[in-house]
């Protein structure tokens, strides 16, 4: 058996097509589709960046610059007053860079604006937007520029009074409260601190390359399916099988040689493609990185079952290609692999965990951005090891040798 082993492998290794499947091709979608969805990942959870807002100030007073302080004080903000250059920025460059998606939003403060609030007239500034923005995006942005320039207007206005009061009252000792209260008048800062119910924690999010290592393996690790299958298919239309079962050797132990080097080469493949994105993108293994090997190898038992399967049930190998890789390629999808679970709608979650790849993906991904450890895994596994069963138990009656 050790002898057919090491035979399959040679033969494996010599298919320069099989090796572009299984090895080239998920290391080239790794990186292209990395690289595309990168700031798609960047916006889930705590990491989101700030959205950006210009502001254009016109009247230079205390109160406008009131303003630019207030949303600048936002942790959800990124204010831009300088037109890069170090001048001013003008209406003109914000509705620039507003229009070519530099900035989500331009808030221009006009002349006047510190005379009017302090004179008790009505705050007005304006507002440069994309028209093609979501008004999701838009309308949190103009209740947070509302919000700031209600603020200022009523500290404005307080001051106001109080120092036409100083000005008009005779009593020196009147007059020195005043200046008191005028002095403790200041523009208050908000601290929120977030926290969440008892026992529940926030989610944890995958960077781009913890979701697109371990979903494109998981992925590929399944394309073994029409490998293996079209190489028995061959070597049953070759009459290999034919000859090897005049040898005084078991056929559990045949069937045992033919498919044990593809469940070492998908082995071969989750070690190749998770260095590639340890060593080449940095990807973070997780706190338990051990916790990974029990689930490639359930991964792989699944991967070589449904093969056994497909060479069981098609009659050609023609029927192998197509039905194979259209399996592989819908269950991909569904588990996950092709597009994030976390972008999918609330049915199609609920159907990715009834999947292999999407069971694999999620202990991955258990491991790799929550922290899983080693027994945490091995349910999962077991479920894996479970199913590969299940298709062997229906492969095995039907499996022939012989045409």
């Amino acid at each position: 058996m050790f002898a057919m082993i090491c035979k399959e492998l040679r033969v494996l290794l010599r298919d320069k097509a099989a090796l572009v499947t299984l090895f080239l091709s998920p290391v080239l979608f790794i990186t292209v589709m990395s690289l595309a969805l990168g700031g798609s990942f960047s916006e889930l959870g705590s990491d989101a960046p700030k959205l950006r807002v210009a502001v254009v100030d016109q009247d230079g007073s205390v109160a406008a610059r009131a303003v630019t302080r207030a949303l600048g004080g936002s942790d959800d903000l990124r204010v831009v007053t300088d037109d890069g250059s170090g001048g001013s920025l003008t209406r003109e460059q914000a509705s620039a860079q507003v229009r070519k998606g530099d900035q989500s939003l331009a808030v221009v403060i006009p002349a006047g604006f510190g005379d009017s609030v302090g004179n008790g007239g009505t705050p007005k500034v304006s507002l440069v937007v994309d028209p093609s923005a979501a008004r999701q995006a838009v309308d949190p942005l103009k209740s947070a520029v509302d919000g700031a320039v209600r603020g200022v207007a009523v500290h404005t206005r307080a001051a106001s009074v109080l120092a036409r009061e100083i000005r008009a009252s005779p009593d020196p000792e009147r007059r020195a409260e005043l200046h008191r209260q005028l002095s403790r008048l200041t523009m208050p800062e908000v601290q929120a601190k977030v926290s969440y119910p008892e026992g529940m924690t926030p989610p944890r999010y995958p960077t781009v390359y913890q979701q697109n290592v371990p979903a494109y393996t998981v992925m590929y690790v399944f394309f073994i399916v029409t490998v293996m299958a079209g190489s028995l298919m061959t070597e049953r239309r070759e009459g290999t099988f034919r000859r090897l079962l005049s040898s005084p050797v078991p056929r559990w132990r045949l069937l045992l040689g033919k498919i044990t080097p593809y469940f070492l080469v998908a082995l071969a493949q989750v070690a190749t493609l998770t260095a590639f994105g340890h060593w080449v993108f940095g990807m973070d293994l997780g706190e338990h990185p051990s916790a990974l090997l029990p689930i490639a190898a359930a991964t792989a038992c699944c991967a070589v079952a449904m093969g056994l399967l497909l060479a069981s049930f098609a009659r050609t190998e023609t029927q192998v290609n197509s039905i194979g890789t259209i399996a592989v390629l819908v269950l991909a999808a569904l588990g996950g692999c092709m597009v994030p679970a976390v972008f999918m709608p609330s049915f199609m979650q609920d159907i990715t965990v009834w999947t292999p790849q999407g069971r694999a993906l999620q202990a991955f991904q258990d491991v790799l951005v929550r922290g899983a450890d080693l027994p945490s895994v091995l349910l999962t596994s077991g479920l894996l090891v479970g199913l590969a069963a299940v298709l062997f138990a229906v492969a095995l009656p039907r499996f022939r040798f012989l045409r």
